[in-house]
């Protein structure tokens, strides 16, 4: 080769690589929206009620909406892969998502609102498979430890550290509209991402036709199942018959679905069960459930501590999971850089994250009422590297052994099992604060009768101390007696937070047990176990 077609070579591949290195920062910024999209509700649900005029029931439909619609279009995503240019189909599901970010930020109106939220679930889902499924074919295996790390910050750490913060500012400052507008940018990137991935060339063979039934079935399974873990605590689950009639209904609807599944396989199904004939990919999807029960249920319960027992603002309540954003992209990217450059096998750091995210959990079981930044800041930054160092690497370990059909379907269905645990953990956590709150306050409120003399002494003080600031003596008492009952509901509220922490921490242990089982069951069923 000459000098001067071994320089157009190597600048054709140095062209390649910042091509790649473009897209995966594009796609990354893209798919922040959906971090963005997934968390409204956890800081504005207030201000959409009030500019809504909508009940709380009403308004949860606002969420459920988008999830169930996300929940519905993994598998859906993973068809569409297979059958549609990457660059088209980044291309669509952005413009949707433009679309019902306009939408929903122009409206008062809650149907209106729902119906946008449909389409950006739907949308979310294409975009984030479909980037996942093009960082894989784009950049080789062995750069996957980076690159998926790098991903993993849009969508680990944004929704779960980030968007709170940036939410709780746009709703203090200005509106809840801001949190729609905010992701105009970011939704720019998606559409330049778009242009540049027909210079990749990934072409789609598949001819399969769409599976109508089985989206159906898929739909009324996810509605059904969202609405009983959002909704099930506050009715107080099976008290009420709408949460028994929607249970069974999900129970029949996925067992259908299923079955449809497995019957049409040869002619088309919305998912491919190959990916399961990988031990790995077997294995990363349960431990994926759980994670996300780990991962969402903490990220729920933090900020309602800080804003139930510490009082904390919408805006310091989100800021308060901000600086553990910091520690999750240096877990992702230490995780990421150790497998890449270092040839670590992926399972090594996965413990090493659970033990990370168990330690934090038990030193936030240890929480009072007078705790602030200061005293959390550590323990969430433990926390924070944990989740970065076990969710790599779980991706890695999950995904890597997949190609084509399997690969496209196992991103859906990891998707799916870590958003579906998520909603568990989140239905479960809500659930046992309100259990442990009734508990602790019939165990506490021994020790605030009239003959207790710690009560008798405590009343007394605050009687004094409201005399000496102006009270008159007739009505400081009832105000002491306030006080107390003020005090007490948040100490109350306090050990069951605390309770909640404890019961986090001790998730993994308790599903120890099960995951070493389908670990033995897994090695022992898989095709490729070398035969005695």
């Amino acid at each position: 080769m000459s000098t001067s077609a071994q320089s157009v070579a190597e600048a054709t591949s140095g062209e390649r690589s910042a091509l790649r290195g473009w897209v995966l920062l594009l796609l990354i910024l893209a798919t922040a929206i959906d971090a963005i999209n997934s968390t409204v509700l956890v800081i504005a649900r207030a201000h959409l009620m009030g500019s809504t005029h909508a009940t709380p029931d009403e308004i949860a439909w606002v969420n459920m909406a988008y999830l169930a619609a996300k929940l519905t279009c993994f598998p859906v995503a993973a068809w569409l892969c297979l059958r549609v240019t990457s660059g088209r189909l980044i291309f669509a599901a952005t413009t949707v998502l433009l679309a019902s970010l306009v939408g929903c930020a122009m409206t008062n109106h809650l149907e209106v609102l729902i119906m946008w939220r449909i389409l950006q679930g739907g949308a979310g889902a294409v975009l984030l498979v479909c980037s996942q499924f093009v960082l894989f074919e784009v950049f080789a295996r062995r750069q996957q430890g980076v690159v998926q790390a790098a991903f993993a910050i849009s969508v680990i750490m944004a929704p779960t550290t980030l968007t709170p913060a940036l939410q709780g500012w746009a709703v203090d400052s200005g509106s809840w509209s801001w949190i729609f507008w905010a992701s105009f940018p970011l939704a720019l990137c998606g559409l330049i991402a778009a242009l540049l991935l027909p210079l990749a060339g990934i072409p789609r063979t598949e001819s399969k036709p769409f599976d109508w039934i089985g989206v159906s079935l898929m739909a009324t399974a996810m509605t059904a199942i969202v609405f009983v873990t959002q909704e099930g605590s506050r009715y107080n689950w099976f008290d009420e018959p709408e949460i028994v009639v929607l249970t069974i209904v999900a129970m029949i609807a996925t067992v259908a679905f299923v079955v449809w599944q497995f019957a049409s396989q040869r002619r088309g199904a919305l998912i491919d069960f190959g990916a399961f004939k990988d031990e790995h990919f077997s294995f990363g999807f349960l431990v994926s459930f759980i994670a996300g029960c780990a991962l969402f249920g903490s990220a729920f319960i933090i900020p309602a501590f800080a804003t139930n027992v510490l009082d904390f603002s919408p805006t310091y309540a989100g800021f308060l999971l901000l600086p553990s954003g910091l520690c999750v992209c240096a877990g992702l990217l230490a995780a990421g850089s150790a497998i890449q450059f270092r040839s670590l096998d992926p399972t090594r750091p996965i413990p090493i994250g659970i033990l990370c995210f168990m330690a934090a959990m038990l030193m936030m079981s240890g929480s009072t009422s007078q705790s602030g930044l200061p005293d959390l800041v550590a323990v969430l930054l433990l926390r924070g590297f944990g989740l970065g160092l076990l969710f790599v690497s779980l991706t890695l370990v999950t995904l890597n052994g997949l190609n084509g059909v399997a690969l496209a379907h196992g991103i859906a269905l990891f998707n799916v099992g870590r958003q579906l645990g998520g909603q568990v953990g989140i239905g479960w956590l809500a659930t046992y604060l309100d259990h442990q709150n009734v508990l602790n306050r019939t165990v506490l409120s021994q020790f605030i009768t009239p003959g207790n003399p710690a009560f008798i002494q405590r009343r007394e003080a605050i009687e004094m101390a409201l005399i000496s600031r102006g009270f008159n003596p007739e009505d400081a008492g009832q105000a002491a007696i306030r006080v107390i009952q003020q005090e007490f509901g948040r100490q109350v509220a306090t050990v069951s937070f605390n309770e909640c922490f404890l019961a986090v921490a001790l998730l993994f242990l308790g599903a120890a047990p099960v995951l070493i089982l389908a670990k033995i069951m897994l090695h022992r069923l898989s095709p490729h176990r070398p035969t005695p």
